[in-house]
């Protein structure tokens, strides 16, 4: 699966396609946008693709403020790089591919097997049931983005 590094992506969900990942009070959750969501909705649901701050063919995803989208307490948030190891492991993710025509599942760099998931609407980072469904709660279209 291919994303553009350095480039400016919305990620829509591969199975709730009304729903795209947004950031809401430094958490990843899976709300509803629409075109009629506020100008500050869609800026929380834009994300620059970046080289994997552990490995640069992986991918790490930056806010608008250029906080990292992380795993932490294996739910999906966005912090500033600290400068450690641990965030740079944390902060990136193999891309492979999606259950959906274009879409990309996000595997944990350095939890490999776990991947990020919607659940109750909110991103987590968990590992593979092995199930249809886990496959499609983690399944994201990278599409235009809304800011």
């Amino acid at each position: 699966p291919s994303l553009t590094r350095n480039a400016t992506r919305s990620l829509r969900s591969g199975n709730y396609t009304t729903r795209y990942w947004q950031e809401q009070s430094a958490l990843l959750n899976l709300p509803v946008v629409t075109s009629s969501s506020t100008t500050a909705e869609k800026q929380a649901a834009t994300f620059t693709v970046v080289a994997g701050l552990a490995d640069a063919n992986a991918y790490s995803l930056r806010d608008a403020a250029g906080n990292y989208l992380r795993h932490y307490s294996f739910r999906g948030r966005f912090d500033a790089n600290d400068g450690t190891s641990t965030f740079a492991k944390d902060a990136t993710f193999i891309a492979r591919t999606g259950t959906v025509a274009g879409s990309v599942r996000f595997e944990s760099y350095n939890y490999p097997g776990y991947y990020l998931r919607h659940y109750n609407y909110e991103l987590r980072v968990e590992a593979t049931d092995g199930t249809d469904l886990f496959r499609q709660d983690g399944s994201f279209v990278p599409v235009t983005a809304w800011a």
